[in-house]
């Protein structure tokens, strides 16, 4: 569900962000677990609007690279509060997201991160969550997502509050490598 409606990067925008040549010329590094722009709380984006779209194509181009269903700025080194959801190609961009509510219901699932590569770790999320963001346009919105929606909105603002999903495990043993035969549950 939403409430105001969300910038999205889709149609010609998504098509043309994912191209090869696009997302060569844009992608940038995903910074890994012990970078110290991911570990600690970002900042609130003061850019004008063309800035930010440049900075949101990086982002999604950088996602696209490392094939991942979300990414916030800070995982390219830019310590500002943006994020994007693209769950089943939501293109969602969050700018200041807030967790305005959680279900009580919770479960344990495998979570992964662009950021903590070539592991997964098995930790409780709530199955539903309610975003509050504004978009590129300056618009408030809300939206909630169940289970891996959740999941990825819970885990992009957890990393613009300088936090990582293996913050959250109950223990190392909870940390498990991939193997050459899986991929990743979530690569956000």
């Amino acid at each position: 569900m939403a409430k105001g409606k969300p910038w999205r990067i889709g149609g010609a925008r998504r098509e043309r962000w994912s191209a090869p040549e696009f997302v060569r010329q844009h992608a940038l590094a995903i910074r890994q677990v012990g970078d110290p722009v991911l570990h600690r709380p970002a900042n609130k984006p003061k850019l004008p609007k063309a800035e930010l779209e440049a900075l949101v194509a990086r982002m999604f181009a950088s996602m696209v690279q490392a094939n991942g269903i979300g990414i916030a700025a800070p995982q390219i080194g830019v310590p500002l509060k943006i994020a994007i959801i693209d769950v089943d190609g939501a293109g969602i961009v969050a700018i200041e997201p807030t967790i305005d509510d959680v279900s009580e219901e919770v479960e344990e699932t495998s979570e992964g991160c662009l950021s903590v590569r070539g592991f997964y770790g098995m930790l409780e999320r709530p199955l539903g969550a309610r975003l509050s963001a504004t978009d590129v346009n300056g618009k408030r919105f809300a939206i909630e997502g169940e289970e891996l929606g959740a999941q990825c909105m819970l885990h992009e603002t957890d990393h613009l509050g300088g936090n990582l999903y293996i913050d959250r495990l109950r223990s190392r043993e909870d940390l498990h490598p991939v193997r050459p035969d899986e991929t990743e549950e979530v690569g956000a």
